[in-house]
């Protein structure tokens, strides 16, 4: 696996620990006379080994997942998607400067200061769909931080968490939200970032380039740009938003769905 992947074994050896003495009290119980007491001991034998049968099948579950998503689905680990995310939140951030400074400047010259407004109604669409994606890269990126720091002491700890009964339910959700985090971060970086570079408009403030940019806005097509960049931006709000949307939820699923497998599957060979 990554080396962002890694599983912290101490933490799985704290489980593993408290399997161990929970196998002790059982052999303990086991031996007593009291067949209420032996009877318990059994259980608590089976419900041990099952605990740390799940823990050692969930681990190999992730492993393999995480393998396959790599090699077919080319997943970046968070360390190489936090570089690009980065360069996002960049570009997003001088396109809407652009805009803003292309308005002021043509408000300041006075006599083009009316193609300001035309000016902020064709990049209506543009400049809102850039400030969601703005939003939700920036998260991303926060996000894609925090995984690359605390991922894998989040999936260790859930792991150990899946082999303790008690705290069964909740070491899937941790798990599941750190692949979440992943695949949505990995996954769609390479998308968004090819479509922020194909972003058209661009424009340096200055009182040679408002004016050339005035002239093109009068005389060209150029207001086309803002217009073309409107729609390619909602696109891609659309496709990571939908795409974050199905990750959410197959990872809610699976996390309720591994909770309560070992549950089930005990149950019903005990019923065999």
């Amino acid at each position: 696996m990554i080396e962002w992947f890694t599983v912290n074994w101490q933490w799985y050896g704290i489980a593993f620990a408290t399997i161990v003495i929970e196998v002790a009290y059982a052999l303990y119980l086991m031996n007593l006379p009291s067949p209420e007491k032996r009877s318990q001991g059994y259980s608590l034998l089976f419900e041990s080994i099952e605990s740390l049968g799940y823990g050692i099948l969930l681990l190999g579950a992730i492993a393999g997942i995480e393998a396959a998503a790599l090699v077919n689905i080319n997943i970046l680990p968070p360390g190489t998607a936090e570089v690009y995310w980065d360069l996002i939140v960049r570009k997003l951030v001088n396109y809407l400067l652009s805009i803003a400074l292309l308005e002021r400047d043509l408000t300041l010259t006075v006599i083009f200061s009316p193609l300001a407004g035309t000016v902020s109604s064709a990049a209506m669409l543009a400049r809102f769909m850039a400030q969601f994606l703005l939003y939700f890269s920036v998260a991303i990126l926060f996000l894609t931080k925090f995984v690359k720091n605390y991922g894998s002491l989040l999936v260790s700890i859930g792991i150990a968490m899946t082999s303790v009964k008690r705290l069964r339910s909740i070491g899937p959700y941790l798990v599941f939200s750190v692949l979440a985090i992943s695949a949505i971060s990995g996954g769609t970086v390479h998308y968004v970032l090819d479509s922020v570079y194909q972003l058209k408009f661009n424009y340096t403030s200055g009182i040679i380039d408002v004016f050339s940019e005035a002239f093109k806005q009068a005389f060209t097509n150029r207001l086309m740009d803002l217009v073309n960049d409107g729609k390619l931006l909602s696109e891609v709000a659309t496709v990571v938003a939908v795409a974050s949307a199905i990750v959410i939820a197959l990872a809610a699923a699976a996390s309720r769905a591994a909770g309560g497998f070992a549950d089930t599957f005990v149950s019903r060979v005990r019923g065999l």
